[in-house]
């Protein structure tokens, strides 16, 4: 097997809050850059039709602008929350009780269903549940063996969206030989059986997101008698912990390179190689608005008073308490940097005892660091690829926004959820994680086929020109960051 994929939504291809897309994925063009042909048994991933799980805001947003033009006036808004529930209940009825619900194998569009796919990431997945989570614990949540059809909510969307998909990710056939298999269990499987080249392992982004979808800080404690990730799944989730203290993150951490390194020295390929990607600052990610004044704090770059969710500004963030602090957001990052200042050491002292480099880091956290616009006091100093030059509009990491008139004004990096990728954004991860695999021997080049890319990115192509009335009307950007919150507290 020449490339399998563990991670969370970014490596399954979250966009605008739905698993939707892997087929545009970072791992996908890996893949295809590899010699692969996605799709196939070369390199197969799920498909998620019906917009996908659990909702997809770029889906909301185009429906209302079908239905309501460049505008919503008068009467109109009356009907507005009633057609985002329509787009909401198409999901609903695909995943709770149409083809695409729980308890039905996955099919492929050709009618085949697969034992498992190559890219296995599961969103919402933090570094642990990567040998926590199984199919028997999605069944467990799911009531599957109840016999009970879920019923149809107003504004929910599909239930339990993040063990629906970790579900079809990880027993994709439900075959009950399957029911106990990880994340790192179908990694050994292929280790054995036909072994493994290269492994792109990238989990630790959930460790820490939720502090800027939920607006504030629920840390782990910090108990060396009791560290998290020697909790069952379901123990650790109801303590709602957010945001990883370093020592418990180093603890979860070193767990799963330990495994991963028991997994890999018996894998059957000899020159396998795995490529880390490292935790990226989630306060760089535009749905945490930075308002107020400004700070600049030496070797971080620019801060801000308040962090508050995008649409709004300082006066929202100060009248509804709706923020986290600058004090707030340094030290959310700061446990960041701790996690990838962890990483790095980790991985270099397990290629000194494996007397070579078997382990490679992605420093993706950096690259984000150097192309985020506020950060940078709007002069990124990231060096783009060359393509990148001269298009327009230019991307950044600013909150998506288009004119009335269908133009892009900002963003393009981030989806509608203002913290996963674009198709763009997911080629510039794939740029880096290429630059690493030039180096390592991998791939003779850098070279990504950037006009397809382009072209399939569509917020690029038909920006949507309703979305000044997001910025506008509070009514509508409250229920746009409602369904945020609802749905990405398990991302």
């Amino acid at each position: 097997m020449k490339l399998f994929t563990i991670g969370d939504s970014i490596s399954q291809a979250f966009m605008s809050m739905a698993a939707a897309r892997t087929d545009l994925s970072y791992s996908t063009l890996l893949a295809r850059k590899l010699g692969l042909e996605p799709e196939t048994n070369d390199y197969r991933y799920p498909d998620w039709p019906a917009g996908g799980l659990p909702i997809n805001l770029e889906r909301i947003m185009r429906t209302l602008t079908q239905r309501y033009g460049v505008d919503i006036s008068g009467l109109e808004w009356l009907t507005v929350i009633q057609t985002i529930n329509g787009v909401l209940d198409e999901a609903e009825d695909y995943y709770e009780r149409g083809v695409g619900r729980a308890d039905l194998p996955y099919q492929t569009p050709n009618g085949l269903t697969p034992n498992y796919f190559h890219n296995i990431a599961v969103t919402g997945f933090d570094v642990a549940d990567a040998w926590l989570v199984t199919p028997e614990v999605c069944e467990q949540e799911l009531g599957l063996h109840q016999r009970t059809v879920p019923s149809d909510g107003y504004l929910q969307g599909p239930s339990s969206a993040f063990y629906r998909t970790a579900l079809k990710v990880l027993n994709p056939s439900l075959k009950r030989k399957y029911v106990k298999y990880s994340a790192l269990d179908w990694l050994k499987t292929h280790a054995k059986e036909e072994g493994v080249e290269n492994l792109v392992l990238w989990l630790g982004s959930n460790n820490a997101l939720g502090t800027v979808i939920n607006l504030k800080i629920q840390q782990t404690p910090n108990d060396p008698n009791r560290r998290p990730h020697t909790l069952s799944h379901f123990e650790r989730s109801m303590r709602g912990w957010n945001l990883w203290h370093p020592a418990d993150f180093e603890a979860e951490y070193s767990e799963l390179l330990d495994r991963v390194d028991k997994i890999m020295e018996n894998n059957t390929f000899d020159q396998w190689k795995v490529f880390i990607g490292t935790v990226p600052l989630v306060t760089i990610a535009p749905l945490a608005k930075g308002v107020g004044s400004s700070t600049y704090i030496p070797n971080y770059g620019f801060y801000y008073k308040y962090y508050t969710w995008f649409p709004f500004e300082e006066e929202f963030a100060r009248e509804t308490g709706k923020h986290l602090t600058m004090q707030d957001a340094l030290h959310i990052d700061n446990c960041i940097r701790a996690y990838n200042a962890f990483i790095q050491q980790q991985i270099a002292a397990r290629n000194a005892q494996h007397g070579r480099e078997r382990y490679f880091v992605v420093d993706i956290a950096e690259a984000l660091n150097q192309i985020a616009y506020k950060r940078n006091n709007s002069s990124p100093t990231y060096d783009f690829p060359d393509v990148f030059d001269y298009i327009h509009p230019m991307v950044n990491t600013k909150y998506y926004h288009a004119d009335q008139q269908g133009t892009l004004k900002q963003g393009g990096i981030f989806g509608l959820d203002g913290v996963h990728p674009t198709v763009i954004g997911h080629g510039l991860v794939a740029f880096e994680f290429l630059k690493v695999m030039k180096d390592a021997g991998i791939v003779a080049d850098t070279d990504l086929p950037w006009p397809e890319i382009f072209a399939a990115d569509r917020l690029y192509q038909e920006p949507i020109p309703l979305m000044h009335e997001i910025y506008g009307r509070d009514a509508l950007a409250q229920h746009i960051v409602g369904l945020i919150q609802l749905f990405g507290s398990r991302e």
